[in-house]
């Protein structure tokens, strides 16, 4: 019993620090600089110029 929820523990820590990898690396990359501008081009993009 102890095996496998100590397995258990073991994926779920290593998704988690998997998790934590990738937010820093999307944080030091700059995906995060600009956060407004997509919502902008997708607005543009539905939109027609005359409004």
């Amino acid at each position: 019993m102890f095996e496998m929820t100590g397995v258990q523990f073991l994926v779920a820590f290593f998704m988690s620090l998997g998790g934590v990898f990738v937010f820093l690396w999307a944080v030091l990359a700059g995906q995060f600089n600009d956060m407004e501008a997509p919502k902008h081009y997708a607005y543009r993009a539905e939109v027609p110029d005359d409004e």
